[in-house]
């Protein structure tokens, strides 16, 4: 089996409602089809490593309702270890709405419920983090993932924050921006969008910010940028950049969850270089936006396959 990946962070059930194009303000815009389907980034990043060939274990808080107990039931189907994931008596799961469009257009609505965020370290185990080998997150649940992250620090494992969402929506959350930086200095690998990193240092140019976020957090292994149609791009002193595919993408929700599955299986297990790890979790997105959903199930031949001929049989 592969190495052992412990994620906490956002876990969800997703409303996807598919339309012809995306409403203006005070418009109408037809439903095509509507669904649910598992989603929630974190899980998203476990299901995907999972198919790669990782040990997945998924932590966080849901609750009792039925949106909670379909999200255990597709983990479980997904081959990700759900026997971590607390549940609230009387919570209610986090949930989105997610209305996409022809282009791979799309824009999510989140209800957050009331348990995303309030995982503590009481809920856990002790020595949750003896028997793993990796520790991602995405800072839903701050204070369990601070310590979940002094633990692996402790332990010498590796670390990897993805704040997939920019500071000021995560104080609506609950993650103030002293957790958000005392998280950005425990983590080996810090990833964020290109908004991410303009909020942080105010500069427009990504490549310029994420030099700047590397020098003050010093983070150990290099900060990542994933910059959709630009591609994404690792600093560690050293500049390493790979461009995105040219696809006719179907849906893009998740693709940056695809992403960091591969780039978990590609550089933590594997141990690729970095502009390789980055070109097959690059691949992994990729087909992630040909497919709809937001979770992708590629397994490592799929991924090498696309590496190669630019398509995929999935």
């Amino acid at each position: 089996m592969g190495k052992k990946l412990l994620s906490l962070g956002a876990i969800a059930m997703d409303i996807v409602i598919n339309s012809h194009d995306l409403p203006k303000d005070d418009g109408f815009a037809l439903i095509n089809q509507e669904q649910m389907l598992p989603g929630g980034s974190a899980s998203n990043v476990s299901v995907s490593a999972a198919h790669f060939g990782m040990e997945s274990y998924q932590t966080g808080k849901i609750g009792d309702d039925n949106i909670g107990d379909e999200f255990i039931r597709t983990l479980k189907e997904d081959g990700v270890d759900a026997e971590l994931v607390a549940v609230k008596k009387g919570g209610t799961t986090l949930h989105t709405y997610i209305l996409t469009a022809p282009g791979g257009k799309h824009c999510i609505f989140a209800n957050t419920g009331d348990t995303v965020c309030t995982l503590i370290p009481e809920e856990l185990p002790e020595e949750i983090m003896d028997s793993m080998d990796i520790f991602y997150n995405d800072m839903f649940s701050p204070k369990a993932a601070l310590w979940l992250a002094k633990k692996a620090v402790e332990q010498g494992k590796p670390v990897l924050y993805n704040m997939q969402c920019v500071p000021s929506f995560m104080e609506m959350c609950g993650t103030s921006r002293e957790d958000i930086e005392e998280m950005m200095r425990l983590c080996t690998v810090f990833v964020s969008g290109r908004d991410g990193y303009y909020e942080i240092t105010g500069e427009q140019d990504y490549l310029k910010a994420m030099k700047k976020v590397w020098e003050k957090y010093q983070v150990k292994e290099g900060v990542i940028c994933t910059a959709g149609d630009e591609g994404a791009a690792w600093y560690d002193g050293k500049e390493y950049r790979v461009p995105a595919h040219k696809i006719d993408p179907v849906d893009t929700t998740g693709a940056g969850d695809c992403f960091l599955g591969g780039l978990l299986y590609a550089y933590f297990q594997e141990g690729m270089e970095k502009k390789e790890a980055l070109e097959f979790a690059n691949a992994s997105a990729a087909i992630k936006c040909m497919q709809e959903g937001s979770r992708s199930r590629a397994d490592v031949a799929a991924v090498l396959e696309f590496k190669e001929s630019g398509s995929s049989t999935l």
